[in-house]
């Protein structure tokens, strides 16, 4: 993941955090829905973590795949 890519995920997750926040502090809020914001955030960390994780297998295995070819290069 480069630098790009990390600040729009941390941008994904803060504004999941700030609505979360958001229900569950504000006074004038209706409090029916600081579960769904939970649930929200959750969902947004997992959904962040699985695409941190297919970036990783994606590059391992360009990685790979280039290395494999120079090793076959005479």
């Amino acid at each position: 993941m480069n630098e790009t890519d990390l600040a729009a995920a941390i941008e994904r997750l803060m504004a999941r955090v700030d609505y979360y926040l958001h229900c569950e502090l504000d006074e004038e809020y209706d409090h029916d829905r600081p579960d769904t914001a939970r649930h929200l955030l959750e969902a947004a960390l997992r959904q962040e973590l699985l695409r941190a994780s297919a970036v990783g297998m994606v590059s391992a295995i360009t990685t790979a795949g280039a290395s494999a070819l120079d090793d076959e290069t005479p």
